[in-house]
């Protein structure tokens, strides 16, 4: 279950409800994983997972489905200070969808694209089906939204990108 925390607030801060939809949940730590498997039977707190155990291994491209890569994968990206926009493009329009991949780092490269994860300030698209047509997430935060909103999309960026875990 998620906790909901004041928008922007750090991890000490109480626990109270904020108009901007962002969900807030409890760290599961960050340990790296040998085993990839152990990740896919691990209870992760929140779908997509916030946090929890991860690999050292990364998204190879924009718009890969979500069914193809592992929580652990997950994990490692946002860890680093990376958003993953999970979208359903058959829910949003054409324009919403050039939208998100405008947002999203210019340089596709395969290096180009690693490095961005590397360092902690990429924008990742990744086609799943949510309850909602496109949701947003950090370390240990989500933000569902029913539709393209700018506004709260970039407050979520503006905050979360580039915020990498750190050790409780």
């Amino acid at each position: 279950m998620p906790m909901m925390g004041m928008f922007g607030g750090g991890s000490n801060q109480p626990f109270s409800p904020i108009r901007s939809g962002i969900l807030r949940y409890p760290s599961q730590g960050h340990k790296a994983s040998s085993d990839p498997s152990y990740c896919q039977t691990f209870h992760y707190n929140s779908r997509p997972p916030s946090s929890g155990p991860m690999t050292d291994t990364f998204i190879a491209r924009n718009d890969l489905p979500e069914s193809g890569l592992s929580p652990c994968t997950i994990v490692n990206v946002i860890h680093r200070g990376n958003i993953i926009f999970f979208y359903d493009p058959s829910r949003l329009t054409a324009g919403g969808v050039r939208t998100l991949h405008q947002i999203a780092s210019d340089d596709s490269s395969p290096e180009g694209f690693l490095q961005q994860q590397k360092l902690g300030y990429g924008v990742l698209l990744v086609t799943a089906k949510f309850s909602d047509p496109l949701v947003l997430l950090a370390w240990r935060r989500l933000l569902p939204l029913a539709f393209i909103d700018r506004i709260k999309m970039n407050l979520f960026l503006s905050r979360y990108r580039g915020q990498i875990a750190r050790k409780q």
